[in-house]
């Protein structure tokens, strides 16, 4: 080999190894899996914070948390009932795929169609019209205050690959029916999917013909579940991974105190909760459903000691609430979040008078890593109740099993945490969990809450553009739920992700991993 090819061979072989050492790839471990890669399957906030960096939407919250054009350039409205939006031109797939108005219309279809978790979302859609490749028109059923915030949760899809591996539906996370998009998922995204392994690791890569400008210099993701809580924290410090979310509270402090580490905190939308039957007759196991009875479900609020749940078992990590609205929420009012007191004595009462002064057996059903200690929770709250003689049969579930069978109304008492998310609004928690269930409404309240004054306000919040009218029905919606007993509220979590001081990431109310706004050392 002569001296000059020699001189190239190495000169190669060095560039090769600066472009590798500056390589960044972020490691990233959280207790639960990716349900899948399929951003219509489920309305799970962990999977879609993650895939929402392979998919967008026709629009797309920003870091504050701002509606912004996203496949979308722009967009009008023509009347109450009418909007034209244009669409990004020059914008590939990851496959090379143009993008155009006809993979909009496969994903309102797709997204929409009978039995999807996102038809709800997209319920007053009446249809959408091509007027030509990069021009739509959406028609609504009705006037309708939020089709944007809704907008920034629906996600794109590319009609031609989805059709090519037979995924015109969504997938049934249940059956796994339709299965290619377990671990397949084609977008238009700032991220790729390189590779999947469930349960082991899946493996994102900078998308570099992204249509935006790249502000993250990330060149791989690689995510790993790792469920034991001991486990995941170890991995952070000892360097196998980069980044955690929600390191649990009683490991803050530690983390924190280890050189090359950080802790980021920012408040939650989300608020914890117990959901429970009201509508059956008869609970497993018995003759009657005390849920049904007001007094009851006040007996089981009150024999909850939520200050000691925050001191123990969240580390001051956490706020008790007594409505379902954060702070951080548009239309909050902080005059209805006001708890009923812990109380033993008057839990005991309560119980006599409706008749269940020897308690009752109280099947109990949670999942096992969605929510911050969750497990904990539940394990706490079954002591609790057994001090009034209600004896709480508590059943673990992954999350996956969990997020299928509560809205299947398989539970009669259990744990479910909601944020508004996608819209960051009250009628997304409102419509969702407090409306009798009805057709495309309520779909997260399985036999669960129903009054008519609820019913009645609720579509007409979804419609409303007056910010005095919409807060004053919002207001009376809280106001009726929290004086009923509606759920049992237990607190607002905070966010505490734990990651090495080389990565600067964002941490916003909504809990969404944005990795395009992530840059590392």
């Amino acid at each position: 080999m002569n001296r000059y090819l020699k001189l190239l061979l190495l000169t190669s072989c060095a560039g090769l190894a600066i472009s590798a050492a500056e390589a960044k790839t972020l490691r990233f471990a959280e207790s639960q899996e990716i349900s899948s890669m399929d951003p219509h399957a489920a309305r799970e906030d962990f999977t879609l914070s993650l895939i929402g960096n392979v998919y967008e939407g026709l629009v797309r919250w920003n870091k504050e948390l701002k509606i912004e054009p996203a496949l979308a350039e722009s967009w009008e409205t023509l009347s109450d009932t009418q909007w034209r939006f244009h669409l990004r031109k020059g914008v590939e797939f990851h496959n090379g795929n143009p993008f155009t108005a006809d993979d909009v219309i496969f994903s309102y279809e797709r997204a929409g169609s009978p039995g999807s978790p996102f038809a709800g979302l997209l319920e007053p859609i009446a249809g959408i019209a091509k007027v030509d490749d990069h021009t739509i028109d959406i028609t609504l059923k009705r006037k309708y205050a939020l089709l944007l915030n809704d907008f920034a949760g629906w996600y794109i899809l590319d009609k031609e690959f989805q059709e090519s591996i037979g995924a015109q539906k969504p997938l049934d996370l249940s059956t796994n029916t339709g299965g290619a998009m377990i671990t397949q998922g084609i977008g238009t995204g700032p991220f790729k999917v390189a590779s999947r392994e469930p349960d082991v690791k899946t493996v994102f890569v900078a998308n570099e013909k992204w249509w935006d400008k790249r502000e993250h210099n990330i060149d791989e993701i690689v995510y790993t579940p790792i469920a034991n809580n001991a486990t995941r924290v170890a991995a952070l410090l000892s360097g196998e991974v980069d980044f955690i979310r929600n390191a649990p509270p009683q490991d803050v402090a530690r983390v924190e105190g280890t050189p090359g580490m950080q802790i980021m905190r920012a408040p939650h939308l989300r608020n914890i909760f117990y959901g429970m039957d009201q509508q059956s007759k008869t609970l497993p196991g018995l003759d009657s459903n005390p849920l049904a009875d007001v007094r009851v479900r006040k007996a089981i609020y009150q024999a909850i000691d939520i200050d000691g749940i925050k001191r123990s078992i969240m580390r001051d990590n956490s706020r008790p609430s007594a409505i379902m609205m954060a702070p951080q929420l548009p239309f909050y009012d902080a005059s209805l979040d006001v708890r009923f007191p812990f109380d033993i004595e008057a839990s005991k009462a309560l119980l006599k008078e409706a008749g269940y002064a020897d308690g009752f057996t109280l099947p109990m059903d949670c999942p096992a890593g969605s929510f911050i200690n969750d497990e904990q929770i539940c394990q706490a709250t079954v002591g609790m109740l057994a001090k009034v003689g209600i004896k709480a049969q508590l059943t673990m579930h992954p999350p996956v099993q969990f997020d299928t069978e509560l809205p299947a109304g398989k539970y009669s008492f259990y744990m479910l945490g909601w944020a508004g998310l996608p819209t960051l609004d009250a009628y997304n928690i409102i419509s969702a969990t407090f409306h009798t269930p009805t057709g495309d409404l309520g779909a997260w309240n399985p036999k669960g809450y129903s009054n008519a004054r609820v019913d009645e306000l609720i579509p007409q919040i979804g419609t409303e553009y007056d910010t005095e009218k919409r807060q004053e029905m919002i207001s009376e919606v809280m106001k009726l739920h929290r004086d009923e007993v509606g759920k049992i509220m237990l607190h607002q979590q905070f966010l505490t992700w734990g990651m090495s001081d080389k990565v600067h990431a964002i941490v916003p109310a909504d809990e969404y991993t944005r990795f395009w706004y992530y840059t590392m050392d």
